[in-house]
């Protein structure tokens, strides 16, 4: 059979659709990752087919930066509404205008999207293509009023006006653990559970550093994912809070950035600009980061607590989703500073109840079904 994912250009989206992209491969089926062109990119590397569907995730951040020039200016309550409809609801027109015709020659048996990306769902109706909706870890109940906002303008462009109403009730595969948040993304009726994972790792590929040189016996894995890390004063921040703790800092600073703009740095500091989680988290106690929804759950996948930094986005509620469940702590920007970075993750280290309550959802995970289950479970429904 053939399967078309349809997903945002950037790591923290495409990664979580792995272990289903790789379930269907091993089952012999053929596989298109469509995406723009960091996502192509990054699908290219791991030996994915792929579709340079654009625009790229620069280009919409570009094209929204010069829509909205001032997002202070936009009332706290419409904010996240205003990202996300003028960020990824505006490039699905974009994208769908390159996906839909393309699909439509293809003929995918299934079409599977983040619910960040609209142009798939489009596809998906307009094919007749069985469809999927895949999660992306710990999202607001409410996250559908946003990402979906777009979708009723898009259906009726590409005469496919029932979709935002049938899109509920297709398969949302939900790779968040209940006992993260169990009504991730609450507006889909039809929720199966799927086992994240926290990525994989590809042949040949090592972490960049020697671990056994570092001269501490625990370490702390900072970074603010593959869209944040260009806040190089909330980086130093960061690292300056932790570099004179007794621990290792493995920092990654961004796919493509220059490790070296942070300066020289003591020996327990290691930073590179990207590590694969599947190798890094297992030699780690815990991680500082900016608390995107996949690296929540990459870090419980290894049952590691969490010290977060929101910046943007879905952060604040992610970080509030996380810190209810008993798996990590907060800075919130009003408060960052290098001595409250330094306590709060000093107690990040020292209070066990947060690595307790973390490997009690990393067991959750371990039960969660996998992938090539529920691939099969979605091959198997009627058209």
């Amino acid at each position: 059979m053939r399967v078309l994912v349809s997903t945002w250009p950037a790591h923290g989206h495409l990664l979580p659709l792995l272990p289903l992209i790789r379930a269907a491969q091993q089952a012999g089926h053929d596989v298109v990752v469509a995406s723009g062109a960091e996502g192509v990119t990054e699908a290219r590397r791991r030996g994915l087919t792929t579709w340079d569907i654009g625009p790229s995730r620069t280009e919409s951040d570009a094209a929204f930066r010069s829509r909205v020039p001032d997002l202070g200016a936009v009332p706290p309550e419409r904010r996240m509404a205003t990202v996300i409809g003028g960020m990824f609801g505006a490039a699905a027109f974009e994208r769908a205008a390159s996906l839909v015709p393309r699909a439509e020659e293809w003929k995918p048996d299934l079409v599977v999207h983040p619910i960040t990306e609209l142009a798939g769902a489009v596809a998906a109706a307009r094919t007749g293509a069985r469809h999927a909706v895949h999660g992306l870890g710990p999202l607001p109940a409410e996250a559908w009023d946003w990402f979906g906002a777009r979708l009723g303008d898009l259906s009726s462009q590409w005469e496919v006006p029932d979709l935002p109403v049938t899109i509920l009730d297709i398969p949302y595969l939900d790779n968040c653990p209940p006992a993260l948040q169990a009504d991730a993304v609450r507006a889909f009726r039809n929720r199966r559970p799927l086992r994240p994972t926290s990525g994989e790792v590809l042949p040949g590929e090592r972490l960049p550093w020697n671990v056994d040189e570092l001269p501490y016996d625990r370490s702390l894995h900072l970074t603010l994912g593959t869209l944040f890390f260009g806040a190089t004063d909330v980086f130093q921040t960061a690292l300056a809070g932790l570099r004179d703790l007794p621990v290792n800092v493995l920092v990654t600073a961004g796919p493509g950035s220059d490790p070296d703009r942070f300066g020289p740095q003591p020996s327990n500091v290691r930073i590179a600009d990207f590590a694969p989680h599947a190798l890094l988290l297992p030699q780690c106690a815990g991680l500082v980061t900016q608390g995107g929804a996949s690296t929540i759950v990459a870090a419980l996948c290894h049952g590691l607590p969490h010290l977060i930094l929101p910046q943007g986005a879905d952060q604040f509620a992610n970080s509030a989703t996380a810190v209810e469940a008993g798996v990590a702590l907060v800075v919130p920007p009003a408060d960052l500073s290098v001595e409250t970075v330094a306590h709060t993750a000093t107690e990040l280290l020292e209070d066990t109840a947060l690595t307790r309550r973390a490997r009690v959802v990393q067991a959750e995970i371990n039960g969660m079904p996998a992938a090539e289950d529920v691939l099969q479970t979605l091959l198997d429904t009627p058209r």
